[in-house]
């Protein structure tokens, strides 16, 4: 667990590395520490052979309104400096914690907006409560956005879509961001973390080689051409069908009984550069 009092808190239960947002009192705003907390429980979450999946929640009314503004107006002279140094380091976190092995299962509540949504966009499975309020929040405070929103919300929502609630702030709920594709499931506020539980313990069950490779492939079919990811798929299974998971599998589908898969993530070692 990281130090007592901080943003964000690691625990593992289960083979699964849970990532609290630990900071109710703010609805998990963001700040500098906020950041720098986030980045080290990612660095310690990933360089453990005992996790298998990764799950995101946050305490309190909010799973995280995004950048914490009051600490932006209590430092009105170095605005730019400060808001800089935040978001280039959010997004060197949200760049390694998109491209991590482990299955990242994201629960979210009540309002999730801003550079916040950064956490939403990189996991492999989204669940959202019914009071669950998404924002961009970017245009109503003289910002153009970050988090990766212009880049996700297309592909995720469509171009017109994405105009609305970046360039317009439009809110969505939580049926129109299942309706449109943001989150996979949306469940009652009372049973969200038995729903993400249950979703980050069946995740933390996959065949590791098979879920790396395929989340890689889906990562890279936006920039690959036909030819060229049928090449890539074709490695993939070669090296699924190299581990010992591959047999597991297939005995266990002939056997109609639940596969047990032994293969393990590699510790990626992620080092964090958050500073100073």
């Amino acid at each position: 667990m990281t130090e007592a009092g901080r943003r964000v808190t690691l625990t593992v239960t289960e083979q699964v590395g849970h990532l609290e947002l630990s900071r109710p009192e703010a609805r998990n705003a963001m700040d500098p520490d906020f950041v720098r907390d986030f980045g080290d429980a990612l660095d310690q979450a990933v360089s453990r052979p005992d996790i298998r999946a990764l799950l995101v929640t946050g305490q309190g009314p909010s799973f995280c309104v995004g950048g914490d503004l009051s600490y932006f107006t209590s430092h009105p002279d170095t605005l730019e400096e400060d808001l800089g140094w935040m978001v280039d380091h959010w997004h060197e976190v949200l760049g390694r914690f998109a491209s991590i092995d482990l299955p990242v299962i994201t629960a979210v509540h009540g309002g999730t907006a801003g550079g916040g949504l950064g956490m939403v966009w990189c996991a492999d499975h989204v669940i959202a409560a019914e009071d669950t309020r998404i924002a961009a929040g970017f245009a109503d405070i003289g910002l153009s956005g970050d988090g990766g929103a212009s880049w996700y919300l297309p592909r995720l929502v469509g171009h017109r879509r994405a105009q609305a609630m970046i360039l317009d702030n439009v809110p969505v709920d939580a049926p129109t961001a299942l309706e449109w594709g943001i989150v996979h499931s949306v469940v009652p506020r009372a049973d969200l973390m038995d729903a993400a539980w249950t979703s980050a313990r069946r995740f933390a069950r996959r065949s590791a080689p098979a879920f790396r490779q395929a989340k890689r492939l889906l990562r890279e079919s936006s920039t690959h051409g036909l030819v060229e990811h049928l090449h890539a798929e074709a490695e993939a299974i070669h090296a699924c069908a190299a581990s010992s998971d591959s047999a597991e599998g297939i005995s266990a589908f002939v056997e109609k009984r639940p596969a047990v898969f032994t293969e393990p993530y590699p510790a990626a070692g992620l080092v964090s550069t958050l500073r100073g």
